[in-house]
């Protein structure tokens, strides 16, 4: 039954990437059909193989972690937390290097040898070139986050799985990790990973936002927002600049606000960007920032942003009122708890937006 299984699969996937018409499963998904197209003529796979995935030596799974040791830690609250607000039962949170490699793994113990019989554990390789089309592998080709659901799996060893992920990116905009829920449950609908994937999503953006911060704990960090509720949230953008006011690094919330692509930012004078002289803006740094003012473009785009790090003068005869008052900005976290809770707040936006790419 196995066999035939895997056998009726293979077809499947012969089928849809053969040109032949498809238009029902999941061959019909124009970037499924890609991924299985890469798997047979990129990386020679076949998918009715049913060999477990391949898992690194300790040694370096050990050096993987060690590469990633910041990444981790800030992710192990984080994927706890993932953990219950899924209720739990059914599903492993995962994260991967950029390789692939699971490096951390959070789920019930009275369900660990399961998803460890279906390869998800740790220095388990999940690249794409190595297990075909599945969430972490194919998240990290695609760079974006997407679910793959059952059948949409190349390997008929993986038709049981549905997998959400979401990329991190480095404050450089490189991959960084994958964060990944995995389920083995058969009775999952792809309609019910809308509601995953938006906190899949949400987590990744958390961790990210978090090692940005940790990252440049040395530099002033400029936060802002088209809101000032948002400031502090995860959807911000994130500005670091040297004691010269030169642009070490963005994330992509902030070039989405400014309009601006990377190379058009790293290492210019920030107050070419902003309508304030350099003298101004650290006028207004503080190292526990709570209150955000108004600050706008060179281009009139009018934001709400925060700054932190040590004042070096007083903004002269500027009024200081305070605007909103942001979450808890210090140090290298996001608010803790409370940040936590308005973040989730978006849940319902970011569930919406998932919606149109998750289709077929």
């Amino acid at each position: 039954m196995h066999d035939n299984h895997l056998s009726r699969h293979a077809q499947q996937v012969l089928t849809a990437t053969q040109g032949k018409p498809h238009l029902h499963g999941p061959g019909a998904d124009p970037s499924i059909a890609r991924s299985w197209l890469r798997c047979l003529e990129d990386y020679h796979l076949d998918p009715a193989l049913s060999m477990a995935p391949t898992v690194l030596e300790h040694g370096r799974v050990l050096e993987s972690r060690e590469r990633l040791q910041q990444v981790l830690q800030i992710a192990g609250n984080e994927m706890s937390s993932l953990h219950q607000q899924l209720s739990g039962a059914g599903h492993a949170v995962l994260l991967t290097d950029a390789r692939g490699v699971i490096l951390n793994c959070v789920t019930a113990p009275a369900e660990r040898k399961i998803f460890e019989r279906a390869g998800l554990w740790l220095g388990a390789d999940w690249s794409e070139a190595c297990e075909g089309t599945n969430g972490i592998g194919t998240c990290l080709v695609e760079r974006q986050a997407l679910t793959i659901h059952q059948d949409e799996h190349f390997r008929g060893r993986h038709t049981g799985l549905t997998c959400s992920a979401s990329p991190v990116f480095d404050p450089h905009g490189e991959l960084l990790a994958v964060l990944d829920v995995s389920s083995a449950r058969q009775d999952v609908s792809r309609q019910s990973q809308f509601h995953t994937m938006a906190l899949v999503n949400l987590s990744a953006k958390m961790i990210e936002s978090c090692y940005f911060l940790r990252c440049f704990d040395n530099q002033w960090l400029l936060r802002f927002h088209l809101q000032a509720e948002s400031v502090g949230l995860f959807s911000e953008g994130l500005l670091a600049f040297d004691g010269e006011g030169r642009i070490s690094a963005v994330n992509q919330s902030a070039l989405n606000l400014l309009g601006h692509i990377r190379g058009g930012l790293l290492g210019k004078p920030v107050e070419a960007f902003f309508d304030c002289s350099l003298d101004e803006l650290l006028g207004r740094a503080s190292a526990n920032a709570s209150a955000s003012w108004p600050l706008r473009t060179r281009d009139g785009r009018h934001l709400f942003a925060v700054l932190r790090g040590e004042s070096r003068k007083a903004v002269p005869t500027v009024a200081t009122a305070v605007v909103a008052e942001a979450p808890p900005l210090s140090g290298s976290r996001l608010g803790d708890a409370a940040q936590h809770a308005a973040s989730r707040r978006a849940l319902t936006a970011l569930e919406s937006a998932a919606r149109p790419e998750t289709s077929g």
